[in-house]
């Protein structure tokens, strides 16, 4: 290669670039259903064996009416499930951090001795039941697990450790439980729905088509907020579904947008879903009324600005591979002025080394781009490669100055310790390989 005219810079550097893809919105006002905490008592007369099921509305602040018989196998036993269901204590149900009012289906069995007690299970399930019901969901799913891989056909063993895994935040555990079960009881129906939608927003980038299935059967359980901005996550990034997408979450936005408890974070974080989907639609006009929706709400949000950044990131990439670098050029410079600071940095470094790849670099183009990075955000690896590439092509190019060569060193002594700290030993790697090729 003659290095009087290019430096030897590992192809495909922008991978190592950030990707900046708008952050998923924080899963909006998830569910938690309420839960018994203590068994009640009755001194009414007990009418024999049965199953009574109570229905009981339990209220923000805890309280608590016993409102009907849902079901009883054995009306004599009404009266006491009735004083046992409304003298139990309950903990409420929650729409994310704010409790709401709910109803909870409260299953009591008599036996045939006249003792009234809560629904129990003997057996490994009913231990794993009696697990979640205390809340110690970490046991509940070690059981859960062992139970299902001696008894692969029993669907009640992988809901409950569909709920086990729930209740302890795994999300995609959960929903991966609950996929495998052909028929889900509709007691369940809501827990998994919010399993299948969280796990999908987790997985929209890295497995699209899976969360595109989660999705799905989230959306078929619950038609609300959170499996709608599900659906359109995934949709997002799948090829072919970005027109779905943009319909499936302008209804999650405008269906939160109406009621009043939702709160300013979520709304920002469904425009901003919305905003991409627009974006990636071709769809500028509306594109700008969420942008400016967005700063309406938050005068200091980054989020259109990285949203439309990473569009225009995304163009002048391909422009690049496509060798066609002034173009590229130009589409980083829209991007370094959308308006996000971290769009920008990478904006500006990417130019620095699409430029260093033309025939014959204007090394004082690429430095310009690098100082530019560099000012954004001194601490940057990429940057400071790009800085390091600019001053090597400066000394090649420019007489081989030792000052150049210091100060390529430098550079790149600082973006392999950048890279490093940041977790980026690929980078770190790319950047070793380019000193001991151009610099020693």
């Amino acid at each position: 290669m003659n290095r009087s005219s290019r430096v030897a810079v590992a192809a495909g550097i922008v991978a190592f670039a950030l990707s900046f893809a708008p952050a998923q919105a924080q899963y909006a006002n998830e569910f938690s259903p309420a839960k018994r905490l203590a068994a009640g008592t009755t001194s009414q007369p007990i009418g024999g064996k049965g199953i009574v099921i109570v229905q009981v509305q339990v209220n923000p602040d805890g309280s608590h009416k016993a409102i009907k018989v849902i079901k009883s196998t054995n009306p004599a036993d009404n009266a006491a499930a009735m004083e046992l269901a409304q003298t139990a204590t309950y903990r409420p149900a929650h729409r994310g951090p704010k409790a709401v009012v709910s109803f909870y289906d409260y299953t009591l069995k008599f036996t045939a001795k006249g003792v009234a007690a809560a629904t129990s299970d003997s057996g490994a399930l009913g231990q794993v039941r009696a697990m979640i019901r205390s809340g110690n969901y970490p046991m509940a799913k070690t059981k859960a697990t062992a139970y299902v891989l001696s008894n692969p056909g029993d669907p009640q063993g992988r809901i409950l450790l569909g709920l086990a895994d729930y209740y302890a935040g795994d999300n995609p555990g959960s929903a991966s439980a609950f996929a495998a079960v052909a028929s889900i009881d509709k007691k369940y129906q809501i827990v998994a729905a919010q399993a299948f939608a969280s796990a999908a927003v987790g997985l929209a980038a890295t497995n699209p088509n899976l969360a595109l299935s989660y999705a799905t059967k989230a959306y078929a359980m619950d038609k609300g907020t959170n499996s709608l901005f599900a659906l359109g996550v995934a949709q997002l990034n799948v090829p072919g579904k970005i027109a779905d997408a943009v319909v499936s979450l302008k209804n999650a936005r405008d269906q939160a947008f109406a009621l009043k408890t939702t709160d300013l974070k979520s709304k920002i974080n469904l425009d901003s879903a919305l905003l991409s989907a627009y974006q990636k639609s071709g769809d500028t006009a509306n594109a700008q009324i969420v942008a400016t929706e967005i700063k309406a709400l938050d005068p200091t949000s980054t989020i259109p600005g990285r949203v439309l950044g990473s569009a225009f990131l995304e163009q002048a990439r391909a422009q690049r591979t496509a060798k066609n670098y002034d173009a590229a050029a130009a589409l980083y410079d829209k991007a370094a002025a959308a308006g996000d600071p971290d769009v920008a940095v990478t904006a500006d470094a990417e130019a620095a080394f699409t430029l260093q790849s033309e025939a014959k670099p204007d090394y004082a183009k690429v430095k310009a781009y690098a100082d530019k990075a560099i000012a954004i955000k001194p601490d940057d690896a990429l940057a400071n490669y790009a800085e390091a590439v600019a001053y090597t092509g400066m000394y090649y190019s420019g007489g081989k100055k030792d000052a150049d060569k210091a100060s390529a060193n430098s550079y790149a002594q600082k973006a392999i310790q950048y890279a490093r700290a940041a977790g980026n030993e690929a980078l770190a790697l790319a950047v070793e390989s380019f000193v001991k090729t151009n610099l020693k």
